[in-house]
């Protein structure tokens, strides 16, 4: 594997551990609980960003995901052991996927339908805004567990 590649898996095993930090202890009520409308729950913030990183890195390494985006920040009633599967499955995937991958098709341009517009992109920008993308969420359940821990 490239090294790139496994720099990128050695990234999200940090910060899906960090969610999982976030996730640990709580019930599924727990995990559905909202700080306040419009805001999303440590269970959708689990479901949405597994869903949108791997389709994400799949536009990255050309295996694109159907995905539901609307149905992801609708989830309720996964146990932790489901949302913590999620992650699991997406960095068995990469280990997997990665192996072949070569660094020079990171230059490649694609093209794809997201959100019914047509994108244009580098693969190399779609790994990067998987990780940016994971980052960004990663804060929000930060604040969400704080916010569900003081209530």
């Amino acid at each position: 594997m490239d090294a790139l590649y496994a720099d990128v898996i050695s990234r999200l095993d940090a910060m899906h551990a960090d969610y999982f930090t976030y996730l640990d202890g709580l019930s599924s009520e727990q995990l559905d609980w909202a700080p306040g409308p419009e805001m999303n729950s440590l269970c959708v913030l689990a479901v949405h960003v597994t869903a949108a990183e791997r389709f994400w890195i799949g536009i990255a390494i050309d295996d694109v995901i159907e995905r539901d985006r609307p149905a992801e920040f609708r989830a309720r009633g996964h146990s932790l052991d489901e949302l913590k599967a999620r992650f699991t499955a997406n960095i068995d995937f990469y280990r997997t996927a990665f192996a072949s991958q070569s660094v020079g098709r990171l230059s490649e341009e694609v093209s794809f339908e997201f959100l019914d517009r047509e994108i244009d992109c580098r693969r190399g920008w779609a790994l990067l805004h998987a990780l940016d993308h994971t980052a960004e969420h990663l804060g929000h359940a930060g604040m969400t567990r704080q916010l569900l821990d003081r209530r």
